[in-house]
Parts: structure tokens; sequence; C-alpha cells
């Protein structure tokens, strides 16, 4: 014997009602309550409308939006599926009431809907705050690379764009001369072997044109060099030791419940200019929900840049702790790597002690290092160096240790020295270490879901402006699971 199920010919006299499929503490009725509590039209949401009241009328806009937010909360983000979701997941069709829109409509949505689904981002965040789930204690910033819709063999380069060319060229010159053949050939027998030929001549053809437009982008714009067909707004992007066209994601994470209080997505290959736009974005943040105390930022070696960290500490509602690049047990991990002779452990640049008072170094073996010439500019970050060599080398037991320069040891600084080494001696603190430490903790919380748990490496869409609409949705999707999952049920719901 086994248990049984329902037959398929037993006939209902009456039949259940929708609201019935989904039990009352589903958190598919919290989506459909707090979208049915937004204001749409104000978020930025395109009111679709109808032509002139002539034809079918359109889906009300929160139908949509409850569509893409269940889909990325479990992971569906293909409109196809959506499509295909709405038609037999039984949430979907409870959440729709049994409507089923094509696919188009939901891709549609998205597309044309890229202001109303950023703003819904720190829409959430008034109603985290409402549950006094924010702090902004303590706020740790970092960043992750996506990929792009933009494959390797989709990108072209300068140089070698007239290689492509000519290889297109010759491959048509073949498949001409195969056709020829072809059709010269009394016998079918090898028909197989040169089998559509003529779509494979149609495909060439159009990459020929496409390399033709390409090739003049390339002439019209000297400074251009890579260009990135699929999505032109993406960059190379380095990520676990892997290249890829993508984009840099950067999120700003409160310390309390590991929530994403503020987002952004840039196509610069680091993060090194990056800790004074997200500490603007949660500057505005905290002015929106009235929240005036000040926040501890942490970042990684990754944001140290000299002249960001001088702008960033002006700021008096923060305080701003960056790892220095030679403390970070990352970076010693790749020094140790290097097989480095000169200097040795013990004349490395931080074993030189600064007199600031004299305005000279002191080298480990006591010798003196004095400023020599003018300041020299940094072509590449645009900051003033100024150099410091000792005139006393030539005697030194230690100079096989210290440098084979034969002028002597030299050291360069920049204008930010003194203000850096400040920064730094916080950073390196008892309560500097602890918080960096934390920092881990903090904001690798939110990737990990994202890119692990989820599998969201790569973006839908295409162009800076549609890839930070779909990540701002995203943010906003963790910040939805992570309240669901730390508050319960009944309060979410008297909440809104």
């Amino acid at each position: 014997m086994y248990i049984n199920g329902t037959s398929r010919e037993q006939l209902y006299l009456f039949e259940n009602k929708l609201d019935d499929i989904i039990p009352e503490d589903n958190p598919v009725r919290f989506i459909d309550a707090y979208v049915d509590k937004l204001n749409l039209l104000d978020l930025g949401f395109i009111n679709p409308g109808t032509d002139g009241g002539k034809g079918r009328p359109p889906y009300n806009p929160a139908v949509m939006l409850k569509i893409y937010i269940y889909g990325y909360l479990n992971r569906i983000r293909s409109s196809r599926k959506l499509e295909s979701e709405c038609r037999r997941n039984t949430e979907l069709i409870w959440l729709t009431c049994k409507l089923a829109p094509d696919f188009k409509t939901i891709a549609d949505f998205r597309k044309d809907n890229g202001e109303g689904v950023k703003r819904i981002f720190r829409e959430f965040l008034k109603l985290c705050s409402k549950l006094n789930l924010l702090s902004f204690r303590c706020v740790a910033v970092d960043g992750t690379k996506e990929r792009a819709q933009n494959h390797l063999d989709n990108i072209y380069h300068k140089e070698n764009i007239d290689q492509i060319s000519s290889k297109i060229q010759e491959r048509i010159e073949k498949y001409l001369e195969e056709l020829e053949l072809n059709d010269r050939a009394e016998e079918a027998d090898y028909e197989f072997l040169s089998k559509n030929l003529k779509e494979k001549l149609s495909r060439l053809k159009k990459k020929e044109n496409k390399i033709d437009i390409i090739n003049q982008m390339f002439a019209e714009n000297p400074e251009l060099k890579t260009y990135f067909a699929g999505d032109s707004d993406s960059r190379y992007m380095k990520d676990n030791n892997r290249i890829n066209a993508g984009y840099n994601c950067q999120t700003a994470v409160d310390d309390k419940n590991n929530l994403i209080i503020a987002q952004d997505v840039t196509n610069e290959s680091n993060d090194m200019h990056q800790i004074n736009k997200m500490m603007n974005k949660i500057t505005d943040i905290k002015e929106e929900l009235e929240i005036e105390n000040q926040t501890i930022v942490v970042a990684d070696a990754g944001y140290f840049d000299e002249r960001e960290i001088v702008e960033a500490v002006k700021d008096e509602r923060f305080d701003i702790y960056i790892s220095h690049p030679r403390d970070s047990q990352t970076q010693k991990n790749k020094v140790k790597k290097k097989k480095v002779k000169i200097p040795d452990k013990g004349f490395l640049k931080d074993n030189f002690a600064y007199d600031k008072e004299n305005d000279v170094f002191i080298c480990p073996a006591g010798k003196i290092l004095h400023k020599e010439g003018g300041s020299s500019i940094d072509t590449r970050t645009g900051n003033c160096h100024f150099r410091y060599s000792c005139r006393s080398c030539g005697e030194c037991e230690h100079r096989s240790l210290c440098t084979n320069n034969k002028s002597g040891r030299t050291i360069k600084v920049t204008e930010f020295f003194c203000k850096i080494n400040e920064f730094r001696e916080k950073c390196n603190s008892d309560l500097g270490k602890k918080l960096l430490a934390k920092r881990k903790e903090i904001v690798e919380h939110p990737f990990g879901t994202i890119k692990h748990s989820w599998g969201y490496r790569y973006f839908m869409q295409k162009g800076k402006d549609k890839v930070s609409a779909e990540f701002s949705f995203i943010a906003f999707v963790y910040n939805l699971k992570r309240v669901m999952n730390i508050v319960k049920f009944d309060e979410l719901m008297a909440a809104i």
C-alpha cells in the first residue's frame, strides 16, 4: 500500500478560492502588501496608459513590479522564465491574480522603468529605519566585479582591427570558392560538408559590415583604443585572477543587520576613487532618514588613495579607517612571493623615521636623508612628490642591505605624507585594527548572498544606466530578503 493522491478525474462541486492556495504567513503576501502601499508614479514608474482608449488595457505597473521582485528573490531573472512561472507557479499565480504577461511585456517593464527601479531601493530603507534595523554607527564599504553582457570575443582593439578585417575577407573568399565548386559539381555525395554555406556567408558579411563600422569609429576618435561591442560602457575587470568585461559594483553596508544602505556602479577597474562618492551617497541617505550621528567608515587597502583620503577626513560627519597597502595582510603576502633582496628587512621605507621639525628622514643606521631639489608631478596620479637622499651611504656597512643605487639611498614621498602618516597611525591603533578586522564580517555578507547563494555574477542589462538600475534592484531585493529573515511576519505587515 502507498499514499495515493487525488484522482485527476475527481469532480468538485465548489472551487477553492484563489486566496486559499497561499498560507497566511507566506512572504508573497508581504510583497503584495508592500507594493500596493507604494505610490509607483511618484517613484518614477511609467504608467503605460492606453492608446486613446482603444485596444487592450495595459498591465498595472504594480503587478509587473511584483513579478520582478518575486523573480529576483527566487533567482529567476529571465523574462521568458518569468512568463513561464506566471502560468505554473502557484505563488506567482496568487501574486498576479492569474495574470500572465508575455515575456516582451515583462522585459519592456524592466527596460522602461530604470528610474523607478533605482528609487525603490531608497524607499525600502525608510521601512528599514522605521523598524529600527539601521544604526549608521559603523558602515563598511567594498566593491565587487560583475560581468557585463559582453563576451571577450566581442572586444576589438585598434591595433589589430585591420587583421580581423583581413581574416574575415579571406573566409568570405573561401566560402565563395566553395559555392562555385558546388555549382559545378555533378555529384552530391559530399553535400553535407558544405551544408549551410550560404547562411555562414551571410553571417560573415554582417560581421564584415560591423567591423567596417568599428574601424570607422576608431578613425573618427583617435583616443579610442578598445571598443566593447556588446556593452560599450563596460570595461576590463579583474576578478579572482580572471579578466572579463564588466562593472565595479560598490556597496556600503550597515553593521547592525548587514543591510546595504548605499550602492553604486562604476566602470573604473579599481576602488581608489570611490570612497568619497560612497560617503556622499551615505550622507544623502542619512539626510533623507533624518539621522545625524557620526558614522565610522571602514574600507580595505583597495580604497587607499592619498588625495581621496585627505579629502575624506575633512568631513567631520565621518570617522574614516582604511588599510594602508603596506599594512594589509594581502599585500604582505604578495611581497613575500617576490624575490627582493634590496632593501632587506629592517631597511624598508617604513623603517625610516621622519623628523617633522627638521624635515629629514633618519635611516635605521642613523644616517640622515635630506630633501633634494624641488617637487615633481606624478603624471599618473597628479600628486606632487618630494625626494629625500642620503649623502653618506658610501662607507655604511649596511649599504648592501639598503640599496644598490650608486648615488645612495633615496626615498620619495607625496605632498600628503604627514597627513597620511597620522591617518595610518590612527588605523594601526588598537581601535583601528579592531574596526578593520570587523570590516569583512560586515561587508562580505551581501556579496556572499548575491554572488554565491543567488548566482548573480553577471548583469542581464546593457549600458551603465540600465546596469546601475539592475544592481540597485538587486540590492533592494537583498535587503528585502534580509528583513524578511530578521523580522517576524506579523511585525512586517503591521509596519506597512
